[in-house]
């Protein structure tokens, strides 16, 4: 199968370059650009014209600082299973968003306009298709081709818009391509009625798109199941909790709310999940380690776990597998490039795994890669109980090399909704409508859980630990660590503790059982490594303490670690998780706006929770 990102970029090329030609100028506060106003007959002539004004859109949003590297791969982080190392003083770059210190001059924020371009991109082929007579012949109630993509360019703007409000909070709404005359200096619209508008326009042209499996570009692209899991995420957004502001105070932090028909937002996330399910378009038959190896490798299944992972061309833009993933270091000699993540597991994420979890091992993974000049290979090598990276991509899996010391854009995708993630969802909102776990909740969780343990293990691990599952509060604890175990780094955990109000508490808490690791024969306060022949590491007692080095192997430090003889935190936690930020109730998870947002909306627009 060709490549969708590869062609991706082919067929947006044109497109881009007609488009860069009769750009007309808009206003600086959302950064956006238009087209001048060509018709719908000129540009939405054919299916060919309509696919490629919406792989346009994917082209707006492969960029660095949209997709290709802020929303996935930077605002997400911190929370208390990954993290970035921050400096001990707080900065404008992407460690002052991971230890909650943002402040209007940060860097990261400059997302804001790339993001308002990318929807001015998708409104144009919303409006464009919309006005498209092969799309008013066509019926909107039957899947074609002309339906799904505006139903793509639909999806594609509300995965936009969702990340802007989980991210800023109330955010300007705007549903119409820019045009001359506009007003462009809006004032921010309540996230509430922007959710509620992007839910009822998904749920309105889901019907009519495509199965991944209908697609050649299969889970490249939006589908009919990702849009079911994308209404069912934008719910759940929805129906949490979210800090709101107080407008007759910008100092004041704000408070968590949650709207008091938040069930109703529940059913929706239920019907959705259940469609997917019962659709019977995907499944969990790939093994865990293999949906993430498949992506380096350029395998896209139409029918397995993922169910929509966001494309991009190697060598041109995404870097998953150079800032998370597997660390390489540089030699001339490895032909895969380099790699230097930027992410670990904190500790207590690692120790909160089962034993026999298939996904610790693959999500973890306390070594980098580096050439030994003596023995002529890549070997793996310890690193320490403080880095502990996020191994579910590798550039070695990658099916084409970049070459020596490359460090850029690997083309690896990232995956954005998977069908695991329907099934939790499924789960948890079962449970939530139910007072407590019904039989379709126990079912999602056992499949989710079946594929993370070895046959041997599944009477105990899955179906007894599910079973004993029977409170209301039992089960939606499971849920949280389930969902933790799943997806680590994968830009979904600090979304998921805002909407259940547990981000501050999470934090708290992962630092104080931080503390209490150290010095507690739970938990293995030094390893025993030893470097094989084959180039691969062994680890002997990660799951149990041993008192004594043995034979062939090195003590390394680990949970000994954590503190030192004064008791005081090592300073990587200290300096990722300032408590000054993390102590605060309401923590403000909320980003500023850019300082030069605020200056040229003319006074539209200030910043709120406190923030300068």
């Amino acid at each position: 199968m060709t490549r969708y990102s590869t062609s991706f970029i082919t067929l947006t090329a044109a497109y881009i370059g007609v488009i860069a030609a009769c750009l007309t100028s808009c206003d600086a506060f959302l950064s956006t650009d238009s087209p001048s106003r060509l018709t719908a007959e000129t540009m939405f002539e054919t299916e060919g014209d309509m696919q490629r004004a919406v792989f346009g859109i994917y082209a707006k949003m492969s960029e660095d600082l949209v997709y290709g590297q802020n929303i996935t791969l930077i605002m997400g982080y911190n929370n208390d299973i990954e993290f970035g190392q921050c400096n001990a003083n707080t900065d404008n770059t992407r460690r002052g968003i991971w230890d909650y210190s943002t402040t209007s001059n940060n860097e990261i924020l400059l997302s804001w306009g790339p993001i308002y371009s990318a929807i001015n991109t998708a409104n144009e082929c919303v409006e464009g298709i919309a006005a498209s007579p092969l799309l008013q012949n066509s019926d909107s109630t039957a899947p074609s081709i002309v339906r799904q993509l505006y139903g793509e360019a639909k999806a594609l703007r509300a995965l936009l818009y969702l990340d802007l409000v989980r991210n800023w909070g109330d955010v300007p709404f705007l549903i119409h391509g820019t045009r001359a005359g506009d007003d462009f200096y809006r004032p921010v619209t309540n996230r509430d009625t922007i959710l509620d508008f992007l839910i009822s326009d998904l749920i309105s042209a889901e019907p009519a798109m495509l199965y991944a499996s209908e697609l050649s570009e299969t889970c490249e692209r939006m589908n009919r199941s990702a849009v079911q899991a994308l209404i069912a995420r934008l719910a759940l957004t929805r129906g949490g909790w979210a800090l709101r502001p107080d407008y007759n105070d910008p100092a004041s932090p704000g408070t968590m709310q949650r709207d008091e028909n938040y069930l109703h937002y529940y059913r929706i996330a239920n019907t959705y999940c259940r469609k997917i399910r019962d659709d019977g378009q995907h499944s969990l038959s790939s093994s865990f380690a293999d949906v993430f190896r498949n992506e380096c490798q350029e395998i896209y299944p139409a029918s397995d776990d993922i169910l929509f992972e966001f494309p991009f061309a190697t060598s041109y833009n995404g870097y998953v597998g150079v800032i998370i993933g597997h660390t390489i270091e540089g030699s001339s000699n490895i032909p895969y490039g380099k790699s230097g993540g930027w992410y670990y597991a904190t500790l207590p994420y690692f120790h909160s795994f089962d034993n026999n979890d298939i996904r610790r091992d693959v999500t973890c993974i306390p070594y980098k890669w580096e050439w030994n000049n003596t023995t002529g290979q890549i070997e793996q090598r310890f690193t320490s109980w403080r880095t502990i990276y996020i191994g579910k991509w590798n550039k070695l899996w990658m099916k084409t090399p970049q070459g020596a010391n490359v460090q850029y854009s690997s083309g690896i995708n990232f995956p954005i909704l998977r069908y695991s993630d329907a099934l939790l969802m499924l789960a948890e909102t079962e449970n939530e409508l139910n007072n407590g776990p019904t039989d379709d909740a126990r079912r999602a969780l056992k499949e989710v859980r079946r594929r993370a343990f070895t046959p041997e293990y599944q009477s105990a691990k899955v179906d007894a630990y599910v079973d004993g599952l029977t409170s209301h509060n039992q089960f939606f604890s499971a849920i949280v660590n389930e969902r933790a175990w799943e997806f680590g780094g994968e830009n979904i955990r600090k979304y998921d503790l805002i909407r259940w109000n547990l981000l501050r508490d999470k934090l708290i808490s992962m630092k104080r059982k931080l503390s209490d690791m150290y010095d507690n024969g739970e938990y293995p306060q030094f390893v025993y490594t030893k470097n094989n022949d084959d180039g691969t590491l062994s680890i002997l007692n990660l799951d149990n303490t041993m008192y004594s080095t043995p034979a062939g192997y090195t003590r390394q430090q680990w949970c000994d670690g954590i503190q030192d003889s004064n008791g005081a935190l090592n300073t990587t936690f200290v300096k990722s998780f300032k408590d000054e930020y993390i102590r605060r109730d309401p923590l403000v998870y909320i980003l500023p706006l850019y300082k030069d947002v605020i200056t040229d909306s003319r006074g539209v627009l200030k910043n709120y929770y406190g923030l300068q």
